[in-house]
């Protein structure tokens, strides 16, 4: 028993003493590769294309936009489509026209001289969405998709999505002080109380039907949203985009999710170098990144209020103090230029003898990233 307790402790100090920080060299290759972002969308709606260029591991570069390109759609048939650039990196048009029955490319021109060509691909038809929906537990409130293609010739699915919630201020602001000096608000003009804040989806969402017999996708995970978090505090929408898929764009698809989401515990799949269907015809060994594919884009929204998740353990009053400052030019300038408080209220209201006030991110929702333009669809 003794030379078994030696044995254990001579692992534990070879398991947690012996462990030191490694630090790899980085060996960034030198060129600046193309990424391409996109679907050439065949239903009668716009289409969106998105270029950047990779940066070094070692840089602390923001994305960097590829401008300036001239992006051209062509089909089999020998139709052409121009995509308009808007900015950021981004080339759209309105309406591409695309026939099902065809198959089409995207034509990249850079400004240093350089295109690129992507491969042949069918038109893919994408089932509509039958429902969003959601389920409540412990971990939060998952939100998942159900959809089905009574042809069974999708299998392979992908989706995006667009969030937006309503938010409010702790406190409605009825003063502003500017200039050293208090005045009242102009409402509704400076309302501040409410507003809108926007979210898109940044991990990969993929899932396919191969091991059924019928092409159904049922409860397909979307995202989920954790406890107490603010975008159910009040009401919250999210917007779902389907996409089909070829099996190779799923495979793409799969492999950058494994090379980018999957990756950080012991048992986590191996990096694996990323090829889409994109190539450089002035240097077919370049690097390209980027799949480009062509389908329909189904959507659906759905809306959930606050009142449908009771004890969510969110309130706009949490973390805002409510702060009485006296009424006085010296209280005023202390307080307000000092401490960080703004006025919201005046008490007793009657025959005030002080201002009520908060710090700004309480009381001006536009503090906390809120945007005050209500939302068309809201």
């Amino acid at each position: 028993m003794k030379k078994l307790f030696y044995i254990l402790l001579i692992l534990f100090g070879f398991f947690t003493g012996c462990r030191q920080r490694y630090d790899p060299p980085l060996n960034s290759l030198p060129n600046s590769f193309l990424v391409v972002e996109g679907v050439l969308n065949a239903a009668q709606d716009s289409t969106t294309v998105h270029l950047t260029r990779t940066f070094k591991l070692e840089q602390t570069a923001t994305i960097r936009t590829e401008n300036n390109a001239q992006l051209t759609v062509e089909g089999k048939d020998n139709t052409i489509s121009s995509l308009t650039e808007t900015g950021n990196g981004n080339y759209v048009s309105g309406n591409l026209h695309l026939n099902p029955n065809n198959e089409y490319r995207l034509r990249i021109k850079t400004t240093d001289g350089k295109e690129y060509l992507s491969d042949y691909v069918k038109v893919k038809l994408t089932p509509p969405i039958d429902s969003i929906g959601w389920d409540r537990s412990n971990e939060g409130l998952q939100i998942y998709v159900n959809t089905k293609d009574p042809l069974n010739a999708t299998r392979y699915y992908r989706w995006e999505y667009e969030e937006t919630w309503e938010i409010h201020s702790s406190y409605f602001s009825y003063f502003v002080y500017e200039n050293g000096i208090v005045r009242p608000r102009q409402l509704p003009a400076e309302n501040v109380y409410t507003c809108w804040k926007y979210n898109n989806s940044s991990d990969i969402i993929l899932a396919n039907s191969n091991r059924l017999q019928d092409d159904i996708i049922y409860k397909g995970p979307i995202t989920l949203i954790s406890p107490g978090d603010e975008r159910l505090g009040e009401r919250y929408s999210i917007l779902v985009r389907e996409y089909s898929l070829e099996r190779e764009a799923y495979d793409f698809f799969e492999l950058i999710k494994k090379n980018t989401q999957d990756i950080g515990s012991l048992f986590s799949p191996q990096p694996s170098e990323i090829r889409g269907n994109i190539h450089c015809i002035n240097n077919p060994a370049e690097f390209v990144i980027g799949y480009v594919s062509v389908s329909s884009i189904q959507k659906k929204r759905i809306f959930i209020s606050s009142a449908e998740v009771p004890q969510w353990g969110f309130s706009f009053l949490q973390g805002c103090p409510s702060v009485k400052v006296a009424l006085n030019p010296d209280s005023v300038k202390l307080y307000f230029n000092n401490f960080n408080l703004v006025p919201y209220d005046i008490d007793p209201p009657l025959f005030p003898t002080s201002y009520k006030t908060s710090t700004p991110d309480c009381l001006d929702c536009r503090v906390r990233g809120g945007k005050l333009l209500k939302p068309s669809y809201w």
